[in-house]
């Protein structure tokens, strides 16, 4: 998959998983994890299933010519809401252009493909057969263990470690292949890798789908309650991780940050939610500590990127507001 298709996903997964989860969205409903896969970048914030109304910008473009003061009455009554949605809708699409034409775009997906993205395409390590690539990853080849993360997540998933030329999942998802693929994706972020925390996240995503579809072709909804539950706030712990220990990324995982913010835990969950951040988030600092680095992750992100990713989330936060 082209490397200008990462971030929609990443974010699509984000907004389905988080609402999907928290506010109540039946399962028939909410899209699935191979659906988001096809999200492209125009339809990156369409997608979403949640519309969150963001404080500040608006995403609505202010009159230049504002009204006198005894013009208010003629500003109420003539401007209807689908004047305002036009207005709006004009300004989305001016920001949609604007990015497609940004100068630092081929730039951004460089340092995405580079620093976040678990696929490698076109890579050296693309042409490498599983063993080389354990043999590489057991010599701390972060770039190794990424993409083992990503064949394993695969094969777990569709029983071959290559990409399937159709998204159609097996019926049964193979648990040994996703805890390797856990596995390698935890040591390439111990390793400095970002992108593992959202792959994780992903990889919960998956078998909580094969919980949902062993619910509904099994009826054990009570057997399985315990198990979904907590595999909804494994979701959630490593989303959360992703803010807490990428603060260079600030700006990148916006979408992230206000799909968490607008979608709280069910206070029911929350000492458990509490309990299962703290240990992941104790364990991960003593293992940095071993390894003698700073439980943060650090990143260089050139100034042209980060204006990119600025406008990015000015389309993100003009689309949210124009479908609220």
């Amino acid at each position: 998959m082209p490397a200008r298709y990462r971030r929609s996903i990443v974010m699509a997964l984000v907004a389905i998983a988080i609402v999907a989860l928290w506010l109540g969205y039946p399962r028939d409903k909410a899209a699935t994890a191979d659906e988001s896969l096809r999200v492209s970048t125009e339809e990156r914030v369409t997608a979403q299933l949640t519309n969150p109304s963001i404080a500040g910008d608006t995403g609505k473009p202010l009159s230049k010519n504002l009204p006198q003061q005894g013009d208010s009455a003629t500003l109420h009554t003539d401007v209807s809401p689908e004047l305002t949605d036009t207005s709006a809708d004009q300004n989305c699409q001016a920001l949609e252009q604007a990015l497609q034409s940004h100068p630092a775009k081929d730039q951004f997906q460089d340092w995405y493909q580079k620093e976040l993205s678990a696929d490698l395409h076109d890579s050296y390590y693309q042409r490498l057969s599983m063993e080389e690539l354990l043999q590489q990853a057991q010599g701390a080849d972060v770039s190794a263990m990424r993409l083992l993360a990503e064949k394993y997540l695969r094969y777990a998933r569709f029983q071959r470690y290559d990409e399937p030329v159709e998204l159609q999942q097996s019926a049964v998802l193979d648990r040994s292949a996703l805890a390797q693929a856990r596995y390698w994706a935890e040591q390439a972020a111990l390793h400095g890798y970002g992108g593992a925390f959202m792959l994780v996240a992903k990889m919960y995503f998956v078998e909580l789908e094969d919980f949902n579809r062993q619910v509904k072709s099994e009826q054990r909804q009570d057997a399985l309650a315990e198990q979904i539950n907590d595999t909804k706030l494994m979701i959630r712990a490593y989303l959360s991780l992703s803010v807490e220990l990428m603060p260079q990324l600030y700006d990148f995982l916006y979408p992230v940050r206000i799909q968490l913010q607008q979608s709280p835990v069910p206070v029911e969950n929350r000492a458990l939610f509490d309990d299962i951040f703290q240990n992941l988030f104790q364990e991960w600092q003593q293992k940095r500590a071993l390894m003698g680095v700073a439980p943060e992750l650090e990143f260089f992100i050139p100034a042209e990127v980060e204006s990119y990713i600025q406008l990015e989330n000015k389309l993100y936060k003009c689309n949210s507001q124009l479908a609220d």
